[in-house]
């Protein structure tokens, strides 16, 4: 009799704990499969549309300064104090341009021995040109002295050799029109050279140097023609 209810007990028992063990598998989440590995994704790439040209803009260019500017190579001194001193000695007052630097090439002259004319050639020498107005030497860059250059009307020994000036001359014998290509190739990029057919005029500017050297030929030009044998 005991050993029957020992036998019910451990059939008993062990139907417990398979039930049990049955419940919590039964609570536990089913096993995933594993992912397998997404390739990485690309960033679109642009499809250029068939036939179409491909449109490169090119990256802006770095601007010039503007103004000329001196060879870093050359010597330099500061241009402040030389405009002193050349103020000074010819009672004149200089009013600069923004786009000029602190220093100035001598081209190889003393600073002692800058007058105003000999300015004027240094301030050539250096991409600069100057005009009067108003009781005031403007020094600017020279490819804008052409709107300042004052108008000279006969030959003055006091202008100075590398101020630049506006002329106009008359012929008598010979069309000025005529003159333009023979007196271009004799004067720099930055002059002007205009013939003014109705009233045969020829309107010049340049430095008053060379505009002499100008009117000497246009003078050797103007003659009569020589008569014919």
């Amino acid at each position: 009799m005991r050993r029957n209810n020992l036998w019910s007990t451990l059939v008993l028992l062990s139907t417990c704990a398979i039930a049990d063990a049955a419940a919590q598998q039964a609570q536990r989440p089913a096993a995933q499969p594993p992912q397998q590995a997404q390739p990485a994704q690309q960033a679109p790439q642009f499809q250029q549309p068939p036939g179409q040209p491909l449109l490169v803009v090119p990256q802006p260019a770095a601007q010039a300064p503007a103004g000329p500017r001196v060879n870093p190579d050359l010597p330099t001194v500061e241009l402040a104090p030389l405009l002193e001193r050349v103020e000074r000695a010819s009672n004149k007052q200089f009013l600069l341009d923004g786009r000029i630097g602190p220093q100035i090439y001598l081209a190889g002259v003393e600073p002692n021995d800058v007058t105003y004319p000999v300015l004027l050639s240094i301030l050539r020498a250096n991409g600069f040109a100057a005009f009067e107005s108003e009781g005031r030497v403007n020094i600017v860059p020279e490819a804008e002295i052409r709107f300042h250059a004052p108008v000279v009307q006969d030959d003055d020994a006091s202008i100075p050799a590398d101020l630049i000036v506006t002329r106009v001359l008359t012929t008598t014998n010979i069309e000025v029109v005529f003159l333009v290509p023979i007196l271009r190739p004799l004067l720099p990029q930055s002059a002007h050279l205009a013939a003014h057919m109705n009233s045969n005029r020829l309107l010049i500017m340049d430095r008053y140097e060379n505009i002499q050297r100008i009117v000497e030929i246009i003078r050797a030009l103007d003659v009569p023609a020589a008569p014919r044998q």
